[in-house]
């Protein structure tokens, strides 16, 4: 079957639609609410910079753009149970990654993070313009790996090697305290990055997949690794397919889904359950606990979206959102900031 009639079944006899649904609701909401939050932190830093004479306060969703910051942060609360007082929540989004890549594979990659989002939609748009590129699945590991292994060691580096007490020293200063904001000048201002970032988006339109996420993402490779020992995975019931290749048409991560005889347990496999979405045949596709217990796809849903509601609550009610120093401090070391840059 070809893959325009692979497409055709995937928008017809739908029995999950509400899971796709649900899906583009909940990443596009939190895409607009983090470029809402980038939007404020400009404004914020051209506050301090005597440039307006408004600003709405400290984002929060902008610590995503602070990774490193919060593996050195978990690295700190591991080994001395303290928390970082001025950017804690990069350390609760990495948390929250890595609690969800436990549960439920990726699907912090295909749910929550807003690059994802973005470039997810430009891999589909890719691949009803351009025919392609078919990456065989040896190939597709070897693509993987230099980001595993790399992503691996800066991982273990800032969690095991780095000293706390060196960490903890930087907390005060002016470019930790506004790190996200250092991370967003390079996308707004002329830099090398930006040449990298329109590398990384014709390349994801020309090969209809999201390139970043798939072979450069070094966070998301380390969640993929430890999505291996999810006990969450799409299983394909052989009895049930009627091998119409719709699954595999769909999925992100360009994975054959519709040839697989055990459950998926593929780093590249966030949990999207667009294949399962697609198929036209109830139950050929199901998410099972260890390859025997069935879960309704929904229910999935209702997983992720409980484990993020239950994190955030909690870094709310113990203050590890939106930290403990006090607005004159923060104000002051981002008009230290915004005078050095």
């Amino acid at each position: 079957m070809t893959t325009r009639q692979s497409r055709s079944n995937a928008q017809t006899g739908m029995p999950h639609p509400m899971v796709h649904r649900l899906r583009v609701i909940t990443r596009t909401t939190i895409l607009i609410l983090f470029l809402i939050d980038c939007i404020r932190l400009l404004v914020l830093y051209m506050w301090a910079a005597n440039q307006i004479g408004i600003n709405f306060g400290r984002p929060q969703l902008t610590a995503g753009l602070s990774p490193l910051g919060g593996l050195f942060d978990v690295g700190v609360l591991l080994k001395t149970g303290r928390v970082d007082p001025g950017l804690p929540a990069s350390m609760i989004i990495i948390l929250l990654g890595f609690t969800l890549s436990l549960c439920t594979k990726r699907s912090f990659c295909s749910w929550i993070c807003p690059v994802s989002t973005v470039l997810d939609g430009l891999g589909h748009l890719g691949r009803h313009i351009f025919p392609g590129i078919h990456v065989s699945p040896r190939v597709d590991r070897i693509l993987h790996a230099p980001a595993t292994v790399i992503g691996c060691l800066i991982v273990g580096v800032t969690l095991f090697v780095i000293p706390a007490a060196v960490i903890i020293a930087q907390w005060s200063a002016p470019y930790w305290l506004f790190s996200d904001l250092s991370v967003l000048f390079l996308f707004v201002q002329p830099s090398p990055l930006i040449i990298v970032g329109i590398v990384v988006i014709a390349l994801s339109l020309w090969l209809g997949r999201n390139v970043w996420c798939s072979y450069l993402c070094l966070l998301g490779a380390f969640y993929g690794l430890v999505s291996k020992a999810s006990p969450l995975a799409i299983t394909r019931n052989a009895e049930q397919c009627i091998s119409c290749g719709a699954c595999s048409s769909v999925c992100p991560a360009h994975i054959d889904v519709a040839a697989s005889t055990k459950p998926l347990r593929s780093m590249s496999c966030t949990c999207c359950m667009e294949c399962i979405a697609a198929c036209p045949k109830d139950d050929a596709l199901s998410p099972q606990l260890f390859g025997r217990t069935h879960v309704a796809p929904l229910v999935v849903a209702f997983i992720i979206g409980s484990i993020w509601f239950i994190i955030w609550m909690l870094a709310l009610i113990t203050g590890t959102w939106y930290g403990q120093i006090d607005p004159a401090t923060l104000s002051q070391a981002l008009t230290s900031f915004a005078s050095a840059t």
